[in-house]
């Protein structure tokens, strides 16, 4: 087939793929141990996909194109689930290296190099103090020398690594520091075999409604004359503020010789590689610039092209390659487009959507996708783009989560964002990953009653924002928005007013997107929130009406959604080296204070080092061991020492049951001591445990994870319950309110633990127990709604205890 002759004006869609379903957020081309191209992406889940694309060479293979790839969803197994969402993903398929792998940034600021083949974790590289949200390969003018990875992070440097050592053993080799908040970075071509080139572009700095200082930076870095695995780096040209927004992405062409710029501003700039300097402004179509998330190249000569994907759900292709430049083109998308990569030489380009899809794009008529695909595809476009501009019924937000539930509704990925039922209301919530819970952002409504004026301006809308700050609390914030205005923009000037994390920005534009001209509720600011078409029933912005929906009898007769209790809760805060470190600083400190029974020299020493390693590096629990001498340290602290000195030692064993090894089925006698012995401190404090906090919080929490440990430990947990429920008894009224959500969790997973055993294994008086113990909590009066919610469910599991054990509880 002739290529020339089968290509047309415009790009279309010839292929979707639907990853793990979370949004989409980079993608990169892969040849792995298949014999076709792979696609792999990274999700905001934190997931890893794998499609393997059709041989698009044959007139058989070009059809299976347009109905997608092969999907592998995590091909190295779970345990390369990363902690956070993935920004950025690099595939060493173009480098002239033996080992194939590809190369991940993660929002909890670490890269991590995976097998090519296999897709299993080879290493994990730590020095970024926040996300790494941009990657890109530098290479060697010489081929025979090895290519250099260089990141860029929010934490406003990138940082250069030699990850093809000949010891497999990947190193920094240099900093870039002094950049204006968020680095993107590209690799430029070599100067000479010894001196290689990178730029960087920054985000910029806020100033007070203005973002200044965003620059392009061209580096030259050179291997120092007396350290192979340290660079010199240096600046050789810099262009500051010639965007007049913040530059989210950049880079570099090889056929022109140029670099590419993107910006909040709407614009992409096409710059020298030599010294940075604009040769040519790109400004995206119609009278209202979206931001700009990301830019690539596509094709060569005549049909090469400019490629951005937007903030509001779009992409433009600019045709950079024909004499007389005519508007870009503009497809529209379901969701925002986090990132538009070329596909190889072919021409085509891939988009990954806020929606969960992966996009590719064609001019060859032969690999356009059917009508059928099409008309879906435009469909959701239409349907996405009506839902920002029309809400749900009142029906759906009665069948939203309740919020009073939401205790039981766990995130999936740090940020994310939910909508629940609050008082006859849609409210959004955001998920906070450190504590566990959820956070509330405000109310999602219509804007009829929103107009107001806010520091002396009127604005259409006035919406209420609600922020966590360090230390637990709240701040009550409020953004102006009129109609007509890119809500982007106004997001993205309520960010930088307030210092907000920039993450926030497509959930802040949502929500006013949202809000926004509706006359009615409205929800589906992504995290599973349901979406309609706009109520006829005229019910405004109230109550749900109630006349048609059957739900009012489920909001008294008892429902089973939630119950009973499967699985657990657990506390993980801490699992990381500093964290741990600070509790084994202290565990020594008491060692060398405590009368009696103090630990040895190499107990103290290597020995807690040794289990605190292993347990920080919570990716290889799936391989990694513990043995009992390194556990024998916390049996001597929590058995000898008195709760004065014990309870950073319960600490540590709350963090060690969480690890398979430790508690694996021939370990169930040893958590039994270790258990029963922090629950004698505890008993032991008598009237006073309602007053203490160390003891009683670490206890508690160390029983909850017992749950969730292995065998070892849940036998122990099941063993003690009476015991449990007597510590918990005496804790139940304390002062301290995360006492309080520690207390409700253990009763939790215990009833958990009850419901998921043997209908023989609990008699009716342990379930009357834990009834006492509910009563206990609810007569005091002082439960948060979290931990009153986690004891009612409590109460539920054991009423739903099979046999008579749970018949015993109903007749109460």
């Amino acid at each position: 087939m002739d290529i020339d002759n089968d290509l047309t004006d415009e790009y279309a869609l010839s292929t979707q793929l639907l990853s793990d379903g979370e949004p989409a957020r980079c993608a990169t081309i892969h040849s792995g141990s298949s014999k076709n191209l792979e696609l792999l992406s990274g999700s905001q889940g934190g997931i890893i996909s794998k499609f393997i694309l059709p041989d698009n060479n044959s007139n058989d293979s070009q059809k299976q194109g347009v109905d997608g790839g092969e999907l592998e969803i995590q091909p190295g197994g779970s345990n390369t689930r990363h902690p956070h969402q993935i920004t950025a993903i690099l595939s060493s398929s173009s480098l002239n290296v033996e080992s194939s792998i590809y190369v991940t940034g993660c929002k909890d600021g670490k890269i991590r190099i995976m097998d090519g083949n296999s897709h299993e974790l080879k290493e994990v590289l730590e020095g970024h103090s926040n996300a790494v949200t941009s990657l890109s390969w530098i290479l060697p003018q010489n081929e025979n020398a090895k290519p250099w990875l260089v990141s860029g992070s929010w934490d406003g440097t990138a940082k250069i690594w030699d990850i093809f050592q000949n010891n497999n053993s990947s190193i920094c080799i240099g900093t870039l520091a002094g950049h204006e908040n968020t680095v993107s970075v590209a690799g430029l071509p070599a100067e000479s075999d010894s001196i290689r080139k990178v730029v960087t572009v920054s985000a910029g700095i806020a100033e007070g409604n203005n973002i200044r200082g965003h620059t392009v930076r061209i580096w030259t870095l050179s291997a120092a004359a007396n350290n192979t695995y340290e660079i010199t780096s240096k600046i050789v040209a810099q262009v500051s503020n010639d965007h007049s927004g913040p530059m989210r992405d950049v880079c570099y062409d090889a056929d022109t010789h140029s670099i590419y710029t993107c910006s909040n501003d709407g614009t992409v700039k096409i710059r020298s590689a030599e010294d940075g300097k604009c040769i040519e402004t790109l400004v995206y179509p119609g009278f209202d610039q979206p931001m700009l998330l990301s830019v690539c190249v596509v094709g060569n000569g005549a049909t090469k092209a400019v490629v951005v994907g937007t903030e509001d759900g779009n992409v433009a292709i600019f045709n950079i390659g024909q004499q007389k430049q005519q508007e870009a083109q503009v497809i529209g998308h379901p969701g925002c487009v986090w990132n538009v990569i070329p596909l190889g030489s072919t021409g085509d380009f891939v988009s990954s959507c806020h929606d969960g899809n992966i996009r590719i794009f064609t001019r060859r008529a032969s690999l356009v996708a059917s009508p059928e695909v099409l008309k879906a595809f435009n469909d959701a476009v239409t349907e996405a783009k009506a839902v920002r501009s029309t809400g749900p019924s009142a029906e759906e937000i009665a069948k939203l989560p309740k919020w009073e539930m939401n205790a039981l509704t766990q995130g999936r990925s740090e940020g994310q964002v939910q909508v629940f039922q609050k008082d006859g209301k849609a409210i959004a919530a955001q998920w906070s990953a450190s504590s566990g819970t959820w956070i509330e952002v405000g109310e999602v409504t219509g804007t009829n009653e929103n107009a107001g004026t806010l520091n002396g301006k009127q604005y259409d809308h006035i919406l209420p924002i609600e922020v966590d700050v360090p230390g637990g609390g709240v701040q009550k914030l409020q953004i102006g928005y009129n109609n007509g205005e890119n809500p982007f923009v106004t997001a993205q000037a309520f960010i930088d007013e307030h210092m907000l994390d920039q993450n926030y920005l497509a959930q802040i534009a949502d929500y006013i997107r949202q809000r926004a001209g509706q006359s009615g509720p409205t929800i589906g600011m992504g995290g599973g929130g349901s979406t309609a078409a706009p109520s006829s029933s005229g019910g405004g912005m109230g109550a749900p009406s109630y006349a048609s929906e059957p739900a009012v009898p489920m909001d008294i007769a008892p429902t089973y959604d939630y119950l009973p209790m499967k699985g657990y809760k657990t506390f993980e805060t801490g699992i990381d080296k500093k964290g741990l470190s600070k509790v084994i600083q202290k565990i020594r400190e008491f060692n060398d204070s405590v009368s009696s029974n103090q630990l040895s020299t190499g107990e103290a020493g290597e020995t807690l080092d040794s289990l605190a390693s292993t347990l920080s590096v919570t990716n290889r629990y799936h391989s990694s061991t513990i043995s009992m001498a390194e556990l024998a340290p916390l049996h001597t602290m929590i058995l000898l020492w008195d709760d004065k000195h014990a309870f950073p030692a319960i600490d540590l064993a709350r963090i060690a049951v969480l690890h398979p090894d430790a508690t694996k089925s021939d370990r169930c006698a040893y958590w039994e001591e270790i258990l029963g012995g922090a629950l004698d401190l505890c008993l032991g404090l008598g009237d006073a445990a309602a007053k203490e906090v160390a003891v009683p919080m670490l206890t508690m929490r160390l029983i909850a994870n017992c749950y969730k440990g292995g065998p070892g430990s849940a036998g122990a947990a099941g063993t003690l319950v009476d015991k449990i429920l007597d510590c918990a008894e005496i804790c139940a009224t304390s002062g301290n309110k995360n006492v309080r959500l520690s207390v409700a969790t253990a009763i939790l997973n215990t009833t958990s633990y009850m419901h998921a055993s043997s209908t023989t294994a609990f008699s009716s008086s342990v379930a009357m127990r834990v009834v006492d113990v509910v009563g206990t909590i609810a007569g005091c009066g002082k439960y948060e709604t979290e931990a009153m919610v986690r004891s009612l469910v409590a109460l539920g599991t054991v009423l739903l205890l099979p046999g008579g054990c749970g018949s015993e509880v109903k007749k109460l």
